[in-house]
């Protein structure tokens, strides 16, 4: 049985947001999002939800996965899909590692068969939902990011957000 009391989320702006393409923004991010983990991992937390957009939750979830290989704690990673095929819209590359992800995650969460409205707000509801911690990269502009971390505080969950770290 997954507690909610050990299970953490993701949620973070897609690359274009936080200039992924840069080395030097996409490495400091890269290790606030390691530490965050690793704290996170420290303080008791095992399992560990991503929603599987390009940017932030794709890289969470490699991270997470090298953490669950490196180490003695029982980690799982769970992917939360906003629908069935979401990763027809990434490119060559981000297809790629998502379908690496889906291969090693320890469980796949679909919550639609196909592109719906709203279905990327229920997936961003279904991390909250289901964890206590959200570790996020939220620069305080409107969209999907946002909503997950208004969401977040709303429903009095501990908030950990990287953006003052590697801006």
């Amino acid at each position: 049985m997954i507690s909610k009391h050990t299970s953490c989320a993701f949620s973070g702006h897609r690359r274009a947001h936080f200039h992924m393409d840069d080395s030097y923004m996409g490495g400091i991010m890269q290790d606030a999002l390691q530490a965050a983990i690793s704290d996170a991992i420290a303080a008791g937390f095992t399992t560990f939800y991503t929603g599987m957009a390009m940017g932030f939750d794709i890289i969470a979830a490699e991270i997470v996965l090298k953490q669950k290989y490196a180490t003695t704690t029982e980690i799982s990673l769970i992917s939360v899909l906003p629908f069935a095929g979401q990763e027809q819209r990434f490119n060559k590359d981000w297809r790629a590692r998502h379908d690496h992800i889906l291969r090693a995650a320890d469980s796949i969460v679909v919550l639609n068969p196909s592109l719906i409205p709203g279905c990327y707000h229920e997936r961003n509801r279904y991390l909250i939902d289901n964890s206590s911690r959200l570790i996020c990269l939220y620069n305080g502009k409107p969209g999907g990011t946002k909503h997950t971390h208004d969401y977040a505080a709303k429903s009095n969950i501990q908030i950990i957000n990287l953006w003052p770290h590697i801006s």
